[in-house]
């Protein structure tokens, strides 16, 4: 084999090992972080999708009331191959993710997660929702939780943060320690992103 065909071969390599890794860079799925009432209560959520951005994840922030579009689209997104579709959502953003996903299963499409900051009221989780974390306080200003929809089979958690007195409805969407439990969560469904 003559040198000109190695050196070719080894460029072709290099290119593809960075190829592979500058794909990598950007991790799968998409996150969207719904606000809660007039989207200005929710700054919690801009933070997040930051910090989530940095690590390589695609997430956007959206008002409460976008929750039908944005299904058709994480719905075209999920069939397509491009998920997992993750929705996080604080106070009626929270309720908002929810009737996301009903949306997003009229649609034939399904969601990896939802995270909902304090929601306002009780939720039923429908069938195509594979996991869903609900943080809330009893005796809080509003206090919500997530029961199994009919033919819910995925995993449910309600925590209650009532014990937390730094915590309350309108900076849940803060707390740092709960940031890293997210991003924790978004890692284990859409790989692990990178440092920022």
């Amino acid at each position: 084999m003559g040198l000109a065909v190695r050196v070719g071969l080894r460029v072709a390599a290099i290119l593809t090992c960075l190829t592979v890794i500058s794909g990598n860079a950007q991790a799968a799925g998409h996150v969207y972080l719904l606000k809660g009432l007039f989207g200005v209560f929710s700054t919690g959520l801009i933070t997040l999708a930051s910090e989530l951005q940095k690590r390589g994840y695609t997430a956007t922030v959206h008002e409460s009331g976008e929750y039908a579009t944005l299904a058709l689209e994480a719905s075209r997104l999920q069939k397509s191959g491009k998920g997992p579709i993750i929705i996080i959502g604080h106070s009626i953003g929270a309720n908002a993710a929810i009737l996301m996903a009903e949306k997003m299963e009229s649609e034939g499409a399904s969601v990896a997660l939802i995270m909902g900051f304090g929601p306002t009221n009780d939720m039923l989780v429908p069938s195509n929702v594979s996991r869903a974390i609900i943080y809330y306080q009893t005796g809080a200003i509003v206090t919500g939780t997530a029961k199994k929809g009919p033919g819910f089979h995925g995993s449910l958690s309600n925590i209650n943060l009532l014990s937390d007195s730094d915590i309350n409805h309108f900076n849940i969407e803060k707390i740092e320690r709960l940031h890293a439990k997210a991003i924790a969560a978004v890692g284990t469904i859409a790989g692990r992103g990178h440092s920022p």
